[in-house]
């Protein structure tokens, strides 16, 4: 039996592989990228003109570099 996450994780990777920084908003069952753009206000302009319900905002990161997240 196929895990359903390790098979969402992987389309996911697939989907968001032509992006390498920036910010994408997928659609909002998360199977198809509706705007991209360097920053948040350029994607949701874009996402408002193509008139989607529910976007799912992702920031991106370069593989080149790291994150980790402040601990608060």
């Amino acid at each position: 039996m196929k895990s359903k996450h390790k098979e969402s994780t992987s389309d996911l990777a697939e989907l968001l592989k032509p992006y390498r920084s920036g910010w994408v908003a997928l659609s909002s069952d998360e199977r198809r990228v509706i705007a991209a753009g360097a920053t948040l206000k350029e994607t949701r302009e874009k996402v408002t003109e193509e008139n989607q319900p529910n976007p799912v905002f992702l920031k991106l990161i370069p593989p080149e570099r790291g994150y980790v997240p402040p601990l608060w």
